[in-house]
């Protein structure tokens, strides 16, 4: 009996050990992935953070401007008559060569003969005159620095006449347009197409008769696509009617 109770008592001995066992190795198990948690969460909170974005706020180039379509040179001297296009004689009864328009056309440029033409006086009509001659006659805004010109396009200064023009009294909005858009400075001038001039010279040519001129007064007037001088007093003799020097409409 004693012996049959000690083999009982041993059997609960050795499920007690087991159980003591497996009981050991799981806290071993369960304290093993505590310390790796603690381990992976202290080294979280070990990691600095993160520092704050900074948004830098960059400054864009400014927007190209278009190029200044401008060129410098030399105010230009008489052109040489081998050289000038074919002047379309006026219908007149007494018609002056060639030769004598070119010396009057030569003229017109040297500072002893006193011309003086004038815009119209209404400014609605200044306006509409000047907006005609830059829209369709050809006519180009200018700034005279020294002896250089500044002009607002490309064309070739031969293409214009050599007599300069003094932009005198108030400026049109384009032309103040123009001087503000491309800083420019100096003396405003307009340059009229060269054969505007040769057709004036032409007028000229016919009233003086082979005399010299000293003297012109006149008007510019703009009507239906057309460019006059009225008013007209050469050397101080009143001249009758008017004279056209462009026609035709805008391209």
């Amino acid at each position: 009996m004693y012996l049959l109770q000690n083999n009982n008592w041993s059997a609960n001995t050795i499920l007690r050990a087991l159980l003591t066992i497996i009981f050991i190795f799981w806290l071993a198990s369960v304290m093993s992935q505590y310390d790796d948690n603690e381990h992976e969460n202290k080294q979280i909170k070990d990691k600095p953070a993160a520092s704050n974005i900074v948004i830098e706020q960059l400054t864009l180039p400014p927007v190209p401007q278009p190029k200044l379509t401008s060129q410098s040179t030399t105010v230009s001297k008489p052109v040489n008559p081998s050289l000038t296009p074919e002047i379309n004689q006026t219908k007149q009864s007494s018609s002056a060569t060639k030769q004598q328009v070119q010396q009057v056309y030569q003229q017109l440029s040297d500072q002893g003969v006193d011309i003086q033409i004038a815009w119209p006086q209404n400014t609605a009509q200044q306006q509409a005159a000047l907006d005609f001659m830059y829209q369709c006659a050809g006519m180009q805004f200018a700034v005279l620095n020294n002896n250089e010109i500044t002009k607002v396009n490309q064309l070739r200064l031969s293409d214009y006449s050599d007599w300069i023009r003094i932009a005198q009294g108030n400026l049109s909005k384009k032309e103040q347009h123009w001087l503000n858009a491309y800083a420019l400075t100096g003396t405003a001038i307009r340059l009229f197409p060269r054969d505007i001039d040769l057709r004036l010279a032409q007028h000229l040519a016919n009233t003086l008769q082979g005399e010299t001129i000293a003297s012109l007064r006149a008007k510019y007037q703009v009507t239906h696509q057309q460019l006059h001088l009225t008013q007209i007093r050469v050397n101080n003799q009143l001249v009758k009617g008017s004279w056209t020097l462009y026609q035709g409409g805008c391209d």
